[in-house]
């Protein structure tokens, strides 16, 4: 600890955690947002940031750590922010994002009947859990080495081995590094706008599909036909991304070099084909207790609309059971892949099609009796116009997928004036980090 910090330091009692995993203390009322400390530590801290209506906080040195504290197993987790909860126990864990979801019902919704939220579904891989990697590259003592940029920063992290990813991906992704390497492949650098950026990954037990995301060079065919040699590599992709202020690893450009255009993943007796850019849940295990859960929640006679369908995961699930299922996504891409998805599995009863929801949805209700409405909107949740066709469309029965608890209750406090909740199911689909994915049961108030 500097001089400096010793003259401004002070301690601060963490009252409850936040929904990026941080501890939230107060001085003088305001509310101090502190990395890598629990609900009830006393720390020592300094003042990093101050704005009007809160504050930052770096963690100097704990003064009373949680009984519920431990030592991360990973060694970069504290410079990382990826893994924030990694710090405590998964029960603790399991807590917490318990009492976020609460503490955002309680804010967005006022009274609100907790015995509504049931067991949250535990995780029964709590490391090496995730099925894809995407992870920038860089150049180290002449070697390509991977890592995470650190949250909210263009801060690389060195990560050899990212505790989370399954062992087939990490060995895999070593492998190719090493191959890339022997063919004396450099990191992208704007300066040249060549190299390698990324390396993205999507595995399911011994087949893996690649995705190197590259500047303007064209990889030889030399170096491609040694990739398709690495043991598990089913496919080789190229993406072309230029952009310095892209958010997504992915190029506008997608080059199939070798191999399968998709890979196959089987789940609760179905099987999906995927591209590089498909959407599909990371955690095979939780998504297959998730889909269960939702498709539970069907009944037999149901006309069923999957308002985000994506490929088709939940939808041909559904269709198993229910009468008729009908998929929208607003990506064609996905839209076609759903459809192949339908033919592999020769589900006949589910129809797909293209459109933005919340203007195709009235159009489908003039045709259709639809008596669920399956949504699973991205993590900004559901937009003021979608909320309103829900509200007029009088739909029996609505299951909101959400991985944000926050715009979760912000967008019941709004659906409340016509439905109420039946229940809300936690699923911990991202253990060590403070996500949390809940399956909203909300049915139509028939006296309105």
């Amino acid at each position: 600890m500097s001089v400096k910090d010793i003259f401004n330091a002070m301690q601060v009692k963490i009252e409850k955690a936040g929904i990026n995993g941080e501890g939230i203390g107060y001085i003088d009322r305001k509310p101090v947002f502190i990395d890598g400390v629990l609900p009830y530590e006393i720390a020592e801290i300094r003042i990093t940031e101050t704005n009007e209506k809160y504050m930052k906080g770096e963690l100097l040195r704990l003064v009373k750590p949680s009984p519920f504290r431990v030592e991360a197993p990973c060694p970069v987790q504290h410079e990382c922010g990826g893994c924030a909860l990694m710090i405590a126990s998964v029960p603790h864990q399991e807590k917490l994002k318990l009492d976020n979801l609460k503490q955002s019902l309680i804010k967005y919704m006022g009274d609100v009947d907790f015995r509504l939220i049931k067991p949250m579904v535990s995780n029964p891989v709590p490391l090496g859990y995730r099925n894809m990697l995407k992870l920038p590259v860089k150049s180290e003592k002449g070697k390509l080495v991977s890592g995470l940029y650190s949250t909210n920063t263009n801060h690389f992290v060195k990560a050899d081995h990212c505790l989370i990813h399954s062992d087939g991906l990490e060995t895999v992704k070593t492998a190719v590094l090493a191959c890339l390497d022997d063919h004396h492949e450099e990191a992208f650098s704007f300066e040249s706008m060549n190299g390698i950026r990324y390396i993205i990954l999507r595995g399911f037990e011994t087949q893996f599909q690649l995705t190197l995301v590259v500047g303007n060079n064209v990889l030889s065919d030399d170096v491609i036909n040694d990739l398709m040699k690495v043991p598990g590599i089913a496919s080789v992709y190229l993406s072309v991304n230029t952009d310095r202020h892209s958010h997504d690893p992915f190029g506008p450009i997608l080059i199939h070099k070798a191999g399968l255009k998709t890979i196959p993943v089987f789940l609760n007796g179905l099987r999906y084909e995927l591209s590089p850019t498909a959407f599909f849940q990371l955690n095979t295990v939780q998504a297959s207790a998730l889909f269960t859960k939702i498709v539970n929640l069907v009944k037999i006679e149901d006309v069923v609309l999957d308002a985000y369908c994506g490929v088709g995961a939940m939808s041909l699930l559904m269709a198993k059971k229910a009468k008729k299922v009908i998929g929208l996504e607003i990506n064609k891409e996905s839209v076609k892949a759903a459809i192949e998805n339908a033919e592999i599995n020769k589900i006949t009863n589910v129809d797909f099609s293209s459109g933005d929801v919340q203007k195709v949805l009235p159009l489908v209700l003039k045709t259709e009796k639809i008596s669920v409405l399956v949504m699973d909107p991205p993590r900004s949740g559901l937009s003021a116009p979608m909320i309103e066709t829900l509200l007029n469309s009088n739909i029996p029965h609505l299951i909101y997928v959400s991985c944000n608890p926050s715009t979760l209750a912000k967008n019941m406090a709004e659906l409340k004036k016509k439905y109420e909740i039946v229940s809300l199911t936690p699923f911990d689909l991202f253990t060590q980090s403070p996500l949390c994915e809940v399956i909203a049961d909300l049915r139509l108030i028939k006296s309105v």
